[in-house]
């Protein structure tokens, strides 16, 4: 076990902190000071290997770069008023963990007082980039294996191509990066709401198939949720029963 520690990390550690009555010899064996932490477990009632027995019953006590590096992400994706914003929350709620905010909405909300309001390629770049970052943020407090997130860069993809009408290869680069393990795609089949910033009912159809035709070309799990919110909850849950929330997060 020592030789595996020592070809895992980057270099030779000085100090090795353990919980465990065979660290002081582990840590001998790699050349490293032993230093005892809470044998007795009074302070974190809870092993290692009880942790890895069963990762997302224990999810809490993971440190917060493996619960960002282990969670299933579930993106809503879909054109606008289509509830995408709605469900996450309940999503989220349901599942008791963290929900992404849409950024490329207060960002585009910003900048609504403009004059010229026309939009540039680096604009979407750096939506998807921002939108990432927050993600990345949130993870870490994810709880029960999950992130929920309002939309992402296919999406930032999806108004790229309804505003611009052209490639932008580093958005297409920033997709693959950030690809996650499911999504659902809200229908534009209720009524579109007018909340002061939404601007393109009429776009509506052809962004929800440009959507579709995006996230099947990605080769991701996906679902097309319709009908009212209380339906599109429902299916959402149970598909992630189904699939994420049981699969091994490792």
């Amino acid at each position: 076990m020592a030789d595996r520690a020592l070809e895992l990390l980057p270099e030779r550690p000085t100090i090795a902190f353990t919980s465990e009555q065979w660290g002081a010899g582990w840590a001998e064996a790699i050349g490293a000071r032993h230093v005892m932490v809470d044998l007795d477990r009074t302070r974190f009632p809870i092993s290692s290997s009880e942790i890895r027995s069963n990762l997302r019953e224990h999810y809490t006590w993971l440190v917060p770069a493996a619960r960002a590096a282990l969670a299933k992400r579930v993106v809503l994706a879909g054109a606008e008023s289509t509830g995408k914003s709605t469900l996450a929350v309940d999503l989220a709620n349901h599942y008791q963990t963290v929900w992404v905010p849409e950024y490329g909405r207060w960002y585009s909300d910003g900048r609504a007082g403009l004059k010229d309001r026309t939009w540039t390629a680096d604009e979407f770049v750096r939506i998807a980039i921002t939108h990432h970052q927050g993600e990345a943020d949130l993870a870490r407090r994810s709880a029960n294996g999950l992130v929920i997130l309002d939309t992402d860069a296919l999406v930032t993809k999806v108004w790229h191509r309804r505003y611009l009408d052209s490639p932008n290869p580093i958005l297409e680069e920033l997709v693959d990066e950030f690809l996650p393990d499911l999504y659902f795609v809200c229908a534009p089949d209720f009524e579109w709401v007018h909340d002061g910033t939404r601007e393109s009912p009429n776009y509506r159809d052809s962004m929800h198939i440009d959507t579709l035709q995006l996230i099947a070309a990605t080769g991701v799990p996906f679902i097309e949720l319709t009908g009212d919110q209380s339906k599109r909850l429902k299916e959402a849950i149970a598909v992630i029963d189904e699939t994420v929330h049981s699969e091994p997060l490792i």
